[in-house]
């Protein structure tokens, strides 16, 4: 009768060390990649609005991160209402007034194209009636591009973890 007996407690304890320096190696990787994206993204934000009329930072301050799972999982989240139109811009489209007489505004801030009154534009304002045919607007991508960006430090991040 032969016996073999294969004493694995050296393995069990390695691998036991291994999955807690990894773990702890994921979680930093999941945060350093979450925080990248959110800073990411908001310089994007920033560096689409610098010369613009923007006058409050409603969208670069509603991004933020959340980290669940025991920080295995890392969420970027843009809460602004209009942080997809840009983001991917929007499609022409009709603007219709709900409770006003027409559609105005300050003559100096009018849309290029847009037909406005000779009485309304020496009044300084610009009248364009009761509906316009708004052209859209392009895109914008702010956190397309910092999520590509957060995957290849992530991706580098987990190689490292992984040595």
């Amino acid at each position: 009768m032969m016996t073999f007996r294969i004493d694995d407690s050296n393995f069990r304890q390695e691998m036991d060390r291994f999955r807690r320096k990894s773990e702890s190696g994921f979680k930093d990787a999941i945060l350093k990649a979450t925080l990248e994206l959110v800073r990411f993204a908001k310089l994007k934000v920033r560096d689409y609005t610098r010369n613009s009329k923007v006058k409050s930072s409603f969208l670069v301050n509603n991004i933020r991160k959340v980290i669940t799972n025991n920080g295995l999982t890392g969420e970027v989240i843009s809460a602004a209402g209009y942080s997809q139109a840009f983001e991917e811009g929007t499609r022409p489209h009709p603007i219709t007034i709900k409770n006003k007489r027409v559609l105005a505004g300050p003559y100096r801030g009018r849309p290029a194209g847009w037909v406005v009154s000779e009485k309304s534009k020496s009044m300084g304002y610009a009248t364009y009636g009761k509906q316009v045919n708004h052209p859209g607007t392009k895109p914008y991508p702010f956190l397309y591009p910092a999520w590509k960006s957060a995957c290849g430090l992530f991706e580098k991040l987990m190689r490292e973890a992984l040595k």
